[in-house]
């Protein structure tokens, strides 16, 4: 096992060093817009954005490793929709953490959620399940 830095990043490899030329390749890049989005997700997808950083669902020590984001970042992301002005990467981090995280995470706060999702969570999971559809 051997220990380089590629890009500022340790990488630590089973078979020796890899350089550029020899490494895998990268999985291929997801990336979606919003237009592509029916009216009624695009909604709900708005809505989990403000519940993200909005409600006391997740602890702002945990926020960053939750969503790959700031919180700040997925509350400029939130007031400037539905045409926010960060990259694609940063757009489906925000989109699926919102939607992922207030299903999945243990935040047992249920009725703080009723206050963003009246209809249930079914249409969270519902809109998650469209989108990666549209990721694949």
């Amino acid at each position: 096992m051997k220990r380089t830095r590629e890009g500022g990043h340790l990488v630590i490899h089973q078979k020796g060093i890899s350089t550029p030329s020899d490494a895998e390749p990268a999985p291929p890049a997801m990336s979606i817009s919003i237009a592509s989005l029916s009216t009624a997700d695009r909604e709900i997808v708005h809505r989990a954005l403000r519940a993200a950083v909005e409600g006391s669902f997740f602890p702002e020590w945990e926020f960053q490793t939750l969503f790959g984001l700031e919180r700040s970042e997925v509350r400029a992301i939130y007031e400037a929709w539905p045409s926010p002005a960060c990259n694609s990467d940063q757009l489906l981090a925000a989109m699926v953490g919102s939607l992922n995280n207030l299903l999945g995470y243990p935040h047992q706060q249920e009725d703080a959620l009723r206050q963003y999702f009246p209809e249930g969570c079914s249409v969270l999971s519902a809109t998650l399940v469209r989108l990666a559809a549209l990721n694949s």
